[in-house]
């Protein structure tokens, strides 16, 4: 019954956000024809100069300004790791304190390193450094892994980076529905283990005519939450500078394991592409049925901070692998199958939301 009523809400889901595309995308062509119409003739032949000259670096291979979304002391929570190498080139490649990163799979360990050759040698790398290592860890059921992830809200960074529910559906529209399932459920399972505290990006909120910074307050026994702010990406003006390549690599880290007091984020990673665009990742956060894919509760609501390219030559080492493993012949080694696509890999980063309805994006 529950998984009836949640398949006919995520149906209404993609009809409501095919309408809203199609809405956004004619608004948006109109006001670039007026925006167009409006330059002069000098400023117009900048810009193209400027398309032409980004277009000819991606054909170099050149990489983008990379955004590195960790503070020194935040405690990051991994999910889904495949061969580990990402929470290598974390914790190995850019130096992270191992003590404050737990790295999770869903696969038994055997199974692991059965799929992923180089799966081992990160996982005894990673060790040895003195990260936490898990295995068997879903992450739409965190709440079964107390003992790996701990109890209550300890984890000011969770990462998912290219969730894929592996299906092996040829059914499209099933298995957008398979992996919008898995996104639910793991939005749900983390929000009750993000930090909360005052945010990097507090959010301007009109007041009558002028825009005032809004900080909402938390319940007595826990330190503020700060509204999070309008949706921003690496292309559109200035977020709030909180990535670890500004950290001082000397700042002094608690060698305990202490969570820092500010408002946790849930950072996913996906090809902004076919099929990858109709799973509606911003929508199921920000806007999504009222039930939990489990029909057990409501689903929480979350608030998009930003977005931003993932750029893999920033983490030394990281190899993209796909859900089904490694297979010879078949799988492309050195990122290919996330670099060079149609659409490049992207982030999306996620507060918890509990504000007033319709101002979560």
């Amino acid at each position: 019954m529950a998984k009836g009523r949640l398949r006919a809400s995520l149906a209404g889901h993609q009809l409501n956000a095919a309408y809203s595309a199609k809405q956004a995308a004619r608004a948006a062509s109109v006001k670039a024809k007026a925006a167009s119409s409006k330059l002069a003739p000098t400023e117009r032949k900048a810009l193209k100069k400027q398309r032409q000259l980004r277009e000819q670096r991606e054909r170099a291979g050149e990489s983008a300004e990379a955004t590195i979304p960790f503070a020194r002391d935040d405690t990051v929570l991994l999910l889904g790791e495949a061969n580990f190498s990402f929470a290598h080139a974390l914790v190995i490649g850019r130096g992270h304190p191992a003590h404050l990163v737990c790295a999770t799979a869903f696969d038994s360990e055997a199974e692991t390193y059965a799929k992923y050759p180089d799966a081992a040698a990160h996982v005894a790398a990673l060790r040895e450094a003195g990260t936490r290592v898990a295995f068997n860890v879903d992450a739409g059921a965190l709440d079964r892994a107390h003992k790996v992830v701990g109890k209550g809200r300890r984890w000011s960074r969770v990462v998912f980076n290219f969730p894929h529910a592996g299906s092996g559906i040829t059914d499209q529209d099933r298995n957008v529905r398979d992996n919008q399932v898995l996104l639910l459920r793991a939005l749900a399972s983390v929000y009750p283990l993000l930090t909360e505290g005052p945010s990097a990006f507090p959010m301007p909120v009109k007041k009558g005519k002028k825009k005032v910074v809004v900080q909402l307050r938390g319940k007595a026994n826990r330190p503020p939450r700060v509204r999070a702010p309008s949706p921003v990406s690496d292309d559109e003006g200035d977020v709030p500078d909180i990535d670890g390549d500004d950290e001082d690599k000397a700042t002094p880290v608690a060698a305990s394991f202490t969570p820092p007091l500010r408002q946790g984020s849930f950072l996913v990673t996906l090809l902004n592409q076919e099929p990858y665009t109709r799973w509606e990742l911003q929508r199921l956060a920000t806007k999504p049925p009222p039930t939990q894919a489990d029909g057990k509760g409501s689903q929480p609501r979350f608030r998009l901070l930003r977005s931003f390219e993932f750029v893999p030559s920033a983490w030394p080492g990281y190899a993209h692998r796909r859900t089904i493993g490694w297979r010879e012949g078949l799988s492309k080694a050195n990122n290919e199958e996330i670099v060079g696509r149609v659409g490049k890999a992207r982030t999306w980063e996620f507060a918890c939301w509990d504000g007033p309805e319709g101002d979560e994006e």
